[in-house]
């Protein structure tokens, strides 16, 4: 029932062209669950690559953990690409000297020993030149390496068809500070470039309408029910890591990374949204991070965002439940 349900729902989402995935994946997690519900959609040819930046683990780690996902759901052969090493500005020792962080990611792991090629971000740049107004990027963790992308090449911005993007809080607290979302947080720096970008679409899925989606332990048990490759890796992660459900009946998480996804498969699932230029402020100290109103009239070329405030939530899940315990 849910697999049809999700194809229905799917059938009706718009044409869409090439997708890049720009992801912090960690073991599996949301990312994991994202990467997923692409490619159990019927837009599942449209995404052509997978782009990885630091967030949750080091970029190097996040590449084999996206390598090993695509394998089990039959893209082994999907480009998975290392972007940025490190952020643009903020650093492990930056964030020494900062307080009441509630999860600091990468920067609470050691430093990797090696790095690898930043060839992601040479891929973004290619694809985007040789397909112009034809890409959309479903950004998922820090921005470095769409901002990175556009440091190099600014006059791209224009030809990229959107961005979706998963971060950033509009009138809630963060996650990561009291001020700032956690991917917003890692990289502010390039929040605040990507946002104030000629970039023609931005569609943000902020804390406002993550914190509605309640992931809970019989939403869990449901997942797990089914014995797939797939639910093998998100039981140990969702069971064993964060938030333990298998560990702590009562823990309780949201879905992140998951909404963006469904809201750029079927933007019908989307039913409020507000539009506002947005800055991310990036003056080192308590509001590190935070998002903020931009007043455009200094750079004339940048386009407003459009913020994503709730969703039908009983659909996105359902459309959840299906990409997860599909068996093909």
């Amino acid at each position: 029932m849910l697999r049809s349900v999700l194809f229905c729902i799917l059938l009706a989402a718009p044409a869409m062209s090439q997708i890049i995935l720009d992801t912090d994946s960690g073991f599996f997690g949301d990312d994991g669950v994202a990467l997923t519900m692409l490619l159990r959609s019927n837009h599942a040819k449209d995404l052509i690559g997978i782009t990885v930046v630091y967030g949750k683990v080091w970029s190097s780690d996040g590449v084999g953990y996206m390598k090993r996902t695509a394998k089990f759901l039959g893209r082994p052969a999907l480009p998975v690409l290392a972007g940025s090493a490190n952020p643009l500005a903020h650093t492990p020792a930056l964030r020494r000297k900062e307080t009441g962080i509630e999860f600091d990611g990468a920067f609470g792991l050691p430093l990797p020993k090696t790095n690898p090629p930043a060839d992601g971000i040479d891929f973004l740049i290619r694809t985007i030149e040789a397909n112009p107004h034809r890409v959309t990027i479903l950004a998922i963790g820090p921005l470095t390496n769409l901002a990175t992308a556009l440091h190099i090449r600014p006059d791209l911005a224009t030809k990229i068809e959107s961005v979706v993007i998963m971060g950033g809080n509009a009138h809630v607290p963060g996650n990561a500070s009291k001020s700032a979302e956690f991917n917003f947080w890692f990289d502010p720096e390039a929040a605040h470039l990507v946002l104030r970008s000629a970039i023609p679409k931005k569609l943000l899925f902020p804390l406002d309408v993550c914190n509605k989606a309640h992931l809970t332990e019989a939403l869990f048990n449901r997942v797990i029910a089914v014995k797939t490759p797939i639910t093998n890796l998100y039981r140990e992660d969702f069971g064993n890591r964060y938030p333990g459900f298998l560990k702590n009946r009562k823990a309780e998480s949201f879905l992140w990374d998951e909404l963006a996804t469904a809201g750029l498969l079927n933007p019908r699932l989307i039913t409020r949204t507000e539009s506002a230029w947005l800055d991310v402020d990036t003056t080192f100290g308590p509001r590190y991070g935070a998002v903020k109103l931009f007043d455009k009239s200094p750079i004339p070329e940048t386009t407003p965002t459009t913020v994503v405030l709730d969703m039908d939530f009983p659909k996105v899940f359902e459309t959840y439940l299906a990409a997860l315990t599909a068996r093909q």
